[in-house]
């Protein structure tokens, strides 16, 4: 029962860390960890390539609240299908926006209040398929076989269940259909002490899997296929794309 306590109490707090972090964000704007210098919010989202038709749609707290990690809608609106897309972790919605204004039907699913309340304060005048969803992962209260694609930008990684996680993903995805996950990648060893910080989890760093571990991850919950792209390398971690079909 100890181990059992140890894990419950780190998994409470690894949420504790992530709901104070994103409801800040979602509040103030995004900014980079202490000692770390990166673009954040619109100057991150214009790096990545989002087209300024939609930063001009967005609020102004949805473009300030941004930390995603590459332009997933460019891959979806890529497929010749119509998609219908859960948005996981939606954030300040930028995605869900993009894609909502290509005439995708999206389901924008977030934990943080303020996160959806500035997606909310987006919509509003917008005759958009876009319907937000405060839930918590890796349970996901959307219907099964109803979704060509899920994207996760930049939230995988703050999951610690992510067995269950992909075992959802998988329950919700038409056949055929596809998960587009966007996020830090370990290709290298990290500290046992790094992953046992709460913050460490809020960065992405803590919760972070090889693209092997990945792989592995995506057979045992069912999917066909897991493809793991490298985008950018900063050793012992990445920036990555991984695209799982069902």
């Amino acid at each position: 029962m100890g181990d059992l306590t140890k894990v419950m109490k780190a998994r409470e707090g690894i949420l504790d860390a992530v709901l104070d972090a994103y409801g800040r964000i979602g509040r103030d704007g995004s900014r980079s960890p202490a000692g770390m210098n990166f673009p954040t919010g619109a100057a991150l989202a214009e790096n990545l390539g989002y087209p300024r038709r939609v930063l001009d749609l967005a609020a102004t707290g949805s473009v300030s609240s941004f930390v995603g990690a590459a332009p997933l809608p460019r891959y979806v609106l890529a497929d010749r299908v119509t998609p219908v897309v859960a948005d996981l972790g939606c954030g300040a919605g930028l995605d869900s926006l993009w894609l909502g204004s290509a005439g995708a039907r999206v389901y924008s699913l977030e934990v943080s209040p303020e996160m959806i309340s500035n997606l909310a304060a987006s919509l509003e005048g917008e005759a958009l398929n876009i319907t937000p969803v405060l839930a918590f992962m890796p349970g996901l209260p959307l219907r099964t076989g109803s979704f060509t694609h899920a994207i996760m930008n930049g939230v995988a990684n703050i999951i610690p269940d992510k067995i269950s996680l992909m075992e959802e993903l998988c329950r919700i995805l038409v056949s055929g259909g596809q998960v587009l996950i966007a996020d830090v990648l370990t290709i290298g060893e990290v500290d046992d002490s790094i992953r046992d910080e709460p913050e460490a989890w809020v960065w992405c760093v803590g919760g972070a899997l090889s693209p092997g571990e990945w792989r592995e991850l995506s057979r045992r919950a069912g999917f066909a296929k897991c493809e793991v792209s490298i985008e950018e390398r900063f050793e012992p971690l990445a920036r990555g794309i991984i695209r799982l079909i069902k």
